[in-house]
């Protein structure tokens, strides 16, 4: 029955064996006094994503191997599900006074950052008996991991490092009764450099803090997506999408785990509800309403994370908002042969910042929302401060259930060609060539799909050299041009 704790403590004296001969195992993270204050006010907030109807979403990166005897949980959500809500709202010192009641343990739980970083070696206690089912929860987004069911009340545990910085809890509660709790917080991931939040605006030291930080939340959400979808392409898309919603499986899930860390209400989350609202409509959103995704200057959905509902972010103490917030119905011009040619015949008019948007209707019932951008960077003028200079290809996809349209995750590819030039102020026209490219977001099962060329300078494209061929499965390929 002790096979858990003395693995625990092998595995332990292993590591510092390695941390003192071999400078391997990092020492225990320390406790950050200021973030407990943050997560201590959380308490008092009615978290209602507790109820039955609470989906179990594995965190993004976040990989588990529990040590020793233990099975797996018998059920995905813990059975004292409801219980847990008091725990969130409620004065500690009162529950436990109360018997026969939910309540946070005052017991251990430890993550020390183990072998070179990669991961971390974790124990925790529960101070009720075991049986014990285990669940690791991110408390900034509140999602939940099964570990698996122990024969007594600790476990031992190794967790991979995640993609992302997170602050963690463990849930342990017994199997026959449900009655367990809380254990204390860690935190485990890479704090992000170069960040913070000043008076509701995500406020950046610089272009290189922001590009490091995107690059860190897309390989979380490229990963993410892999990590949940691959394993399923065996499935019909039907199935894909029936096993998807059941699993409460949330792309965008990277993002906002990042968000909740700051606190920070984005611009993207703004969006998000806009188009839930958009969706919900009782008529077909497309005739009645413009689309939320096209309503917005600001383009790029990394940028939208660091903004706030009002386009608001600071770089290097610059504040950077655009000149118009909402953007009106793109109106392209046809480059000569149609915008499906892939016969680029002219080069067209020179753009700092234009879109080329539409849907179009599948056989099939799915509809897919198609856009190319060109933005100049943030919706500012020019000038030196440009966060980005970009052209974008994106797509989603959506399918009618009753009478409301809804995402439709499908297998999608993304592919941008095109020209970058730097303008001539003489000749108040596109100057040197200042690059080509042609990349792909390959071929991936989801209700979104975009790839983007970005740059760190101000840069101009020609609306007919520049374009996106959009590949839908069960569909041929199209090409839609800037201009």
């Amino acid at each position: 029955m002790k096979k858990i704790k003395s693995l625990f403590m092998v595995g332990t004296g292993i590591c510092l064996f390695t941390s003192v001969f071999l400078n391997g195992c990092s020492k225990e993270i320390p406790a950050a006094r200021s973030k407990l204050d943050i997560l201590d006010l959380k308490l008092n907030v009615d978290y209602s994503i507790f109820s039955k109807d609470l989906k179990l979403r594995l965190s993004p990166g976040l990989e588990t191997t529990v040590l020793g005897d233990f099975t797996q949980n018998a059920e995905k959500l813990p059975r004292g599900i409801e219980k847990m809500t008091s725990i969130l709202k409620e004065d500690q010192a009162v529950k436990k006074s109360k018997p026969n009641i939910t309540r946070t343990s005052a017991v251990t739980f430890t993550a020390t950052s183990a072998g070179g970083g990669t991961y971390y070696n974790c124990y925790g206690e529960v101070d009720e008996p075991g049986p014990t089912a285990w669940w690791l929860t991110n408390t900034y987004t509140w999602v939940m991991t099964p570990l698996g069911t122990t024969p007594d009340n600790y476990i031992a545990f190794y967790v991979n490092k995640p993609d992302l910085y997170g602050s963690y809890r463990l849930w342990g509660e017994n199997v026959s009764t449900t009655s367990g709790g809380y254990t204390g917080y860690q935190y485990m991931g890479d704090t992000y450099s170069g960040v913070s939040m000043v008076s509701g605006v995500m406020s950046f030291t610089d272009t290189t803090a922001l590009m490091v930080i995107e690059a860190r939340i897309a390989a979380a959400m490229e990963s993410h997506l892999s990590n949940f979808a691959d394993p399923l392409n065996y499935m019909s898309e039907d199935d894909y999408n029936t096993y998807a919603e059941n699993a409460g499986f949330d792309e965008f899930l990277p993002m906002r785990e990042f968000e909740a860390s700051f606190g920070h209400y984005s611009l993207r989350q703004k969006i998000e509800s806009e188009e839930i609202a958009w969706l919900n409509s009782s008529s077909d959103p497309w005739l009645v309403s413009t689309n939320p995704d096209d309503r917005y200057d600001i383009e790029d959905e990394y940028d939208r994370v660091f903004r706030n509902q009002y386009s608001q972010v600071k770089i290097s103490g610059v504040l950077f908002e655009p000149i118009s917030v909402i953007e009106g119905p793109s109106t392209p011009i046809p480059c000569s042969g149609g915008n499906n040619s892939m016969k680029v015949l002219s080069a067209g008019a020179c753009y700092d910042d234009e879109k080329n948007a539409n849907w179009i209707d599948l056989s099939d019932g799915r509809r897919i929302h198609y856009k190319v951008k060109k933005e100049k960077g943030a919706g500012e003028s020019a000038g030196s401060n440009v966060i980005r200079s970009f052209f974008k290809g994106k797509l989603r996809c959506y399918k009618k259930k009753g009478s409301l349209f809804s995402k439709r995750r499908t297998q999608m590819m993304v592919r941008i060609q095109g020209t970058a030039y730097i303008w001539d102020q003489y000749q108040q026209a596109c100057g040197a060539l200042h690059h080509t490219f042609d990349e792909n977001r390959p071929l991936k099962r989801s209700w979104h799909r975009d790839k983007e060329k970005t740059y760190r300078r101000y840069t101009y494209m020609k609306g007919c050299e520049t374009y996106a061929t959009f590949t839908v499965a069960g569909n041929s390929p199209f090409v839609v041009y800037l201009q």
